[in-house]
């Protein structure tokens, strides 16, 4: 149970959660989220302007791995995920910000009524549930992100006289 496991875990727990949403697109259409490890898709290298709407990954969470900690050997690692949200909308009443607080309500009830995921990794409370907003004026992009700390299981140290 590596953080990379915990990583591809919680991308397809994301989609799964959000599955019934959709968002727009740059291109006009309605889709579901879609979860990336650690960073966005190279894009093409084309044009400016040629088919960017085409390209543009929106709407999407990136489930990064930000960090990792073993404190003794007898504690499990912790391991601090991030969870990045993107969306477009260009709608003029500029309310997309509720969309991006709903996805993190929506995660956060999921961890909170369960801590659990594929019974393998579990939420550190004592670290809680983080979360932001972006602060600029992001029209027609907007962003939102989480701060979520696991513990996973870790191989114990071995007592070679017990």
């Amino acid at each position: 149970m590596t953080a990379y496991d915990l990583q591809v875990s919680l991308a397809a727990e994301v989609e799964r959660i959000t599955k019934d949403m959709l968002f727009q697109t740059p291109a006009g259409e309605q889709e579901r989220l879609k979860a990336f490890l650690q960073c966005l898709p190279e894009r093409p290298v084309g044009l400016i302007g040629e088919g960017e709407d085409e390209e543009d990954p929106y709407p999407y969470c990136i489930v990064r791995i930000d960090s990792g900690s073993i404190a003794t050997p007898m504690k499990s690692q912790e391991v601090k995920v991030i969870l990045i949200f993107g969306i477009f909308d260009n709608s003029h009443d500029r309310n997309a910000h509720q969309a991006i607080l709903n996805i993190i309500q929506r995660i956060a009830d999921r961890f909170t009524r369960d801590p659990l995921l594929e019974h393998k990794y579990r939420l550190n409370y004592e670290d809680g549930i983080n979360w932001v907003m972006d602060d600029e004026e992001p029209y027609p992009y907007y962003f939102g992100a989480m701060n979520l700390t696991w513990d996973t299981a870790w191989l114990r140290r071995e007592d070679n006289y017990a």
